[in-house]
């Protein structure tokens, strides 16, 4: 008997079968989850794994109450939260007995400024304010984030609001929390202090269930993982047989790596691809995108300070970089959206081009991608913008992006790895010079991380510039030609490096 089995748990799922409610028009690809039985015993870690849209974010919203309270449709079964029936328990009270960080962490937050957001819950619960500083204090500390207290959300990266999120799920009189997707915008220094973190919370006693796809991370830290799959548990694993799994198991899961992926070597960039990428260069590589004297500020605060940026024609080039660095907003000047001091000059093939016109001749696939969806079905959405593509190319996008099933249904209703390719498929098809793709692996499982890079290469084969801002070792290694990488501006000396390297495979 191990510790955990000890007590009855007091959080779990019994015979729970939850279906969305959908419009009655369209066909239900998807029940949500089937006869789901799980048990989460206090002070364990619990990993939830699976393919994009198996359910797994489900089962997290229906230990917040989310389900049913925000997301109609038919439930059957028990659901309890620290000992709370989720059925009986009104949702505040449910916001009280556990923290939960989204997916898309901007969907969560209430107010404007970091420290604003940290002390919300507890002060709109009438908590004390002694009590809410000393939980702030410690929250901030735990996640690293005090240098953030002051600033505004608006102002951070994708990652760094992650961290916030994780902060703010910490402040609070629970002890139990809920992560969906928490490593996906992470830099990998960030990655393995979030795995510390949550081992030395299970450490104290806390209880955590994470919904992730990125697995090597939680090896040492998981007590047993969770595998689903079209909302049915298949598999149940002591932690330390699920990462002993044999490279043909784990791929027949349809499962990404389970052990830290191992780094293309970085060589000098001579314009060369693969196991040439290190040889002399022959001929100048293809002009493509070139940034020089690139300076930007959000208010007092500078984030980029550049002499000059050189993106390849080609192929396909990683941005990489800790969090905070720059990398999206750099990405935004490039492409027209945000606009540089003055004094820049920024080109496509070799042409100087005003903002207006490098955004007609771009395509961005958002961090945060429901940004960016309009339509009213996923195929509607793919075809917005991109007149003259045909219906068989539009189709079998769709296939290859495992989208077709989904094809009449309103993006609204897809799993957050689903609207991820939804809006690359968008992009993909689109007749652009210059592409540039902001974590498009966020919530993306084996399979369609695969399928992603190879539609992303595809775009690079006819001689578009690509930009992929990434964390993701796994996919750079796949998907990436080069390895563009951005330190932070130093404070003291205001200057700030981007190296440009190959990439041998």
């Amino acid at each position: 008997m191990s510790a955990f089995d000890q007590q009855a748990p007091d959080t779990y799922l019994r015979g729970v079968t939850f279906t969305y409610e959908s419009d009655p028009e369209l066909p239900a690809t998807d029940c949500g989850v089937r006869d789901i039985d799980l048990d989460f015993p206090a002070g364990s870690c619990t990993l939830i794994t699976g393919p994009s849209g198996s359910g797994k974010s489900t089962i997290l919203k229906l230990l917040n109450g989310l389900i049913p309270e925000l997301y109609p449709g038919e439930l059957h079964g028990e659901v309890r939260l620290a000992g709370l029936s989720t059925a009986a328990t009104p949702i505040q009270e449910l916001g009280r007995a556990a923290g939960t960080v989204f997916q898309n962490p901007r969907a969560q937050f209430f107010t404007a400024k970091v420290l604003e957001e940290l002390a919300f819950a507890g002060e709109n619960a009438g908590d004390d304010p002694d009590l809410v500083a000393e939980r702030i204090a410690h929250a901030a500390t735990t996640w690293n984030i005090e240098r953030f207290l002051p600033r505004r959300l608006a102002a951070l990266s994708g990652g760094e609001l992650q961290l916030v999120a994780s902060a703010a799920a910490l402040v609070g009189p629970h002890r139990i929390l809920l992560f969906d997707e928490p490593t996906s915008n992470l830099s990998p220094e960030m990655v393995g202090h979030f795995a510390e973190v949550v081992r030395a919370l299970k450490a104290r006693g806390w209880t955590t269930i994470i919904a992730e796809h990125r697995l090597y991370p939680l090896r040492g830290v998981a007590d047993r993982v969770v595998v689903m799959h079209g909302g049915c548990i298949t598999g149940r694993y002591p932690a330390v047989d699920f990462f002993a799994m044999n490279e043909t198991e784990r791929i027949g899961l349809g499962l990404r790596t389970l052990r830290v992926p191992e780094r293309a070597a970085r060589v000098p960039a001579t314009g060369k691809k693969g196991d040439d990428a290190g040889a002399p260069a022959s001929a100048p590589t293809a002009p493509g995108v070139v940034a020089e004297s690139v300076r930007f500020a959000y208010g007092p605060h500078e984030v980029l300070n550049l002499e000059r940026v050189e993106i390849p024609a080609g192929q396909v080039t990683a941005l990489t970089g800790p969090n905070g660095a720059g990398k999206t907003t750099l990405a935004r000047v490039l492409i027209g959206l945000a606009h540089p001091e003055s004094g820049a000059r920024i080109s496509f093939g070799g042409k100087v081009c005003r903002g207006r016109e490098r955004l007609r001749h771009s395509s961005l696939v958002m961090q945060d991608v429901t940004r960016q969806l309009f339509a009213e079905t996923v195929r509607g959405e793919v075809a917005l913008g991109n007149s003259g593509v045909s219906e068989e190319r539009i189709e079998q996008v769709l296939a290859d992006l495992g989208l077709g099933e989904v094809a009449d249904r309103h993006p609204a209703t897809l799993s957050g790895g689903q609207k991820q390719r939804l809006v690359v498929a968008n992009a993909t098809v689109a007749h652009a010079e210059f592409y540039v793709f902001d974590e498009p692996t966020s919530g993306v499982d084996y399979r369609h991380l695969r399928s992603i890079s190879t539609h992303i290469r595809a775009l690079a084969a006819r001689g578009a510039t690509v930009l992929v801002i990434s964390h993701d070792p796994e996919f750079i290694n796949e998907v990436a030609d080069n390895e563009l990488h951005l330190e932070p501006r130093d404070p003291e000396s205001g200057t700030q490096r981007a190296e440009l390297f190959g990439l041998l495979k």
